[in-house]
């Protein structure tokens, strides 16, 4: 009777390192720096949501906005935000189509570059009466609520720049539209390869 040798054949062992080889890759890339995929990520969201809401105001015949502005998180650290407004006839209403979230928040380490009409803008934070009456689910005053990018009924969209970044970087996604309602993303080489 003959037995049988002991121990792993090569194949063997070739599967089980590349299995730990792929469960390393894994961990390095979730564990690793994703800063400039989180950039991407936010910009993506900022260009197919006021995509949809596009859409939405073609499609319902109504005026709908993008209002972005400053806010303090429970931290108190500073960062952008942008809810859309739908006008009605109290006025320009905080309202969301479809399964668009209500208020999105930019992280707290990403600054944001706004350019309308070819002029920069400074992102100002809602004055506190606007707010505690949104809060209060109260009709808003229509001269404080306003969109900072109109989304018309006809398809055309204030022309806007709107760059993510990083403090103290000058490079970073970038979501423009033109007068005529396109929508681009324009993700730069060298941030893509970040």
């Amino acid at each position: 009777m003959r037995s049988r040798p002991t121990g792993f054949s090569l194949l063997e062992l070739l599967v089980v390192v590349v299995i730990i080889g792929l469960a390393i890759a894994i961990v390095g890339v979730s564990v690793g720096d994703n800063k400039p995929q989180q950039l991407r990520n936010a910009a993506r969201d900022f260009a197919n949501y006021i995509a949809q809401v596009e859409d939405e105001a073609v499609l319902s015949r109504e005026s709908w906005g993008v209002q972005i502005y400053r806010e303090n998180n429970a931290d108190g650290v500073e960062h952008v935000v942008y809810r859309f407004l739908r006008q009605s006839a109290e006025g320009w209403q905080p309202d969301a189509p479809r399964e668009i979230p209500r208020e999105i928040h930019f992280a707290d380490n990403i600054t944001v570059r706004l350019e309308i009409d070819g002029a920069e803008q400074l992102i100002e934070p809602l004055p506190a009466e606007t707010a505690r009456k949104d809060e209060k689910n109260k009709t808003n005053d229509k001269n404080k609520l306003a969109p900072t990018i109109w989304l018309a009924p006809g398809g055309e969209v204030t022309p806007f720049i709107l760059q993510l970044r990083f403090p103290g970087e000058e490079h970073g996604p970038i979501v423009r539209s033109d007068a005529l309602g396109r929508i681009e993303l324009d993700i730069r080489q060298d941030d893509e390869n970040k």
